[in-house]
């Protein structure tokens, strides 16, 4: 077992990561032609994706030791999170504003650089999950440093910058989130303490 890593994916693994994805990418492409403004609306749900799909993986990562059916699923919904991510970076960067230079113009140098910093670690971490075939020492502190940014990132995004029904979102996702990592911790306490009776 290698819980860093992909390993003997199977079928069903990955349709269950590919259909969640292509559900909500399909709605938040779709959706917004039904509303007034579609290229708006086509970015805002694709973060909304991303946050549907960023949200098991984040979960099932924190338990990816248990079992390596666990840590692939974890990896699966990372990298579709990853390419929900990407769809909404284009439509936000490309389509809404006029390029990087204006992006970093409208949404102020603060918040590009953070999203854009999240693109780049979050896209360098997947082709690292994804083609290193030897266990690093390093890499899972790697991928745990892009997890937590990235949770910080869209808790804080979501929670903080937004409101009405996005922040309910982002509640959702800190709270489930959040309960997973308490519910890890105390499993390993617990763990701890039967080993040592």
């Amino acid at each position: 077992m290698d819980p860093e890593r992909p390993v003997d994916i199977t079928f069903g693994q990955l349709t269950l990561a590919f259909v969640s994805f292509a559900a909500v990418i399909v709605w938040a492409l779709l959706q917004p032609e039904f509303g007034p403004a579609l290229d708006l609306g086509r970015t805002k749900l694709t973060i909304w994706a991303t946050t549907f799909l960023l949200t098991p993986a984040l979960v099932l990562y924190l338990f990816r030791s248990a079992d390596q059916r666990v840590a692939n699923l974890a990896h699966l919904f990372w990298l579709f999170a990853w390419l929900a991510f990407v769809v909404h970076a284009y439509w936000a960067v490309f389509i809404i504003f006029d390029g990087v230079a204006d992006t970093f113009r409208k949404m102020g140098i603060p918040i590009s650089s953070v999203n854009f910093l999240l693109v780049g670690v979050w896209t360098l971490d997947v082709l690292l999950l994804w083609t290193l075939r030897r266990p690093r020492s390093w890499l899972w502190k790697a991928q745990l440093g892009t997890r937590v940014f990235a949770f910080l990132t869209f808790a804080v995004t979501l929670v903080a910058l937004r409101g009405g029904t996005v922040r309910m979102l982002g509640l959702a996702f800190a709270t489930i989130v959040i309960a997973a990592l308490l519910l890890r911790a105390w499993s390993h306490v617990r763990d701890d303490r039967t080993q040592q009776a």
